[in-house]
């Protein structure tokens, strides 16, 4: 098309070339655009679809999606704040993985949004320091939302972190290695062992130790494969099940030096590798920390005064009436 003087051109000119139309357009939502370096700020680019004359169009993966969203503001009431969260149907994936692992689909949709409410994350200085099954809300049968939630430990990059108080299957070896006072920074490798971790709980249906520690025999079998590789070519069991490619990626996420660990969005460069696990049936070892669905209560439930006011009157007479296994 010909390029006409955009002073002689009248507004509705029908001929206006469709450079001098997206400068205007620019022109007009200019205050509504956010400034950027570069579009990998907050977006992970995947592939280029197709181009055109004035552009190009881009498959990405926005980087802030998979944490948990909390609806409006805080609420504040005479004696309590309240804070309202997306409620996610199908519970956490712990209740998921009772009877067997997941499917090899599934698996990759959950980690793969994991690992970009990790770098999202990651990216504002935070740690989020309890990545675990119990802590994935799902909010359909199939995984393909899931969302990060329970941010209770998180902390910003560097704060003072000490040894679990007591073992958690979760937990990197350099932090269970800490004796008390001995504290470490808390750095986002963490989040990486976590994650390597719930990969393997969501294909297994059960954690790959108990602690990662010696003597604990799961893990010795496996930190000597992982300080002998390439040899035995073989990895131990279970983790002969994975194919070639997802045992890379474990090992890199697993790694045992924190230092050379790498970063969750690794899982990205291997979704599209066979990892091994189509139609594989596992029995489950998780126990039953399945967390149920529970019908909608009816309009006119407790109110949150009226609730507490019930837990403390039941802690006066000397016991409680919830199901909370937890220490108060």
């Amino acid at each position: 098309m010909e390029r006409r003087d955009p002073e002689n051109q009248e507004d509705g000119d029908p001929e206006e070339d469709t450079a001098t139309a997206l400068q205007k357009l620019v022109e007009l939502t200019a205050t509504r655009v956010t400034p950027v370096r570069k579009l990998r700020v907050q977006y992970h680019l995947i592939r280029k679809l197709g181009s055109g004359s004035y552009g190009h169009v881009l498959l990405a993966r926005p980087r802030q999606g998979g944490i948990i969203q909390t609806l409006a503001g805080p609420l504040e009431t005479p004696r309590h704040f309240a804070f309202a969260q997306e409620y996610a149907p199908c519970g956490d994936l712990s209740g998921m993985l009772e009877e067997q692992g997941l499917p090899e689909l599934q698996v990759k949709r959950v980690v793969a949004q994991l690992a970009g409410a990790l770098d999202f994350l990651h990216g504002r200085g935070l740690v989020h320091a309890d990545v675990k099954p119990g802590n994935v809300l799902v909010f359909d049968p199939v995984c393909s939302r899931v969302a990060l939630g329970d941010l209770g430990l998180t902390r910003p990059e560097g704060s003072p972190t000490s040894a679990p108080p007591w073992p958690l299957p979760s937990a990197p070896p350099e932090l269970c290695l800490l004796l008390p006072p001995e504290t470490l920074p808390l750095r986002p490798a963490v989040d990486s062992w976590g994650l390597g971790v719930l990969l393997f709980c969501a294909a297994i249906a059960c954690f790959p130790w108990d602690v990662a520690l010696a003597p604990d025999p799961e893990f010795e079998a496996f930190a000597g494969w992982m300080i002998n590789r390439p040899q035995p070519l073989q990895p131990p069991p279970p983790w002969d099940q994975f194919a070639p490619p997802a045992l890379a990626l474990l090992q890199g996420l697993l790694d045992l030096d924190h230092e050379t660990r790498r970063p969750p969005l690794a899982v990205l460069d291997f979704l599209g590798d066979d990892w091994g696990l189509k139609n594989k049936e596992r029995p489950g070892c998780l126990g039953s920390m399945c967390s149920e669905v529970g019908e909608e209560e009816e309009e006119g439930g407790a109110s949150l005064e009226e609730w507490s006011e019930e837990e403390e009157n039941d802690d006066k007479d000397g016991g409680r009436t919830g199901t909370d296994g937890g220490e108060p």
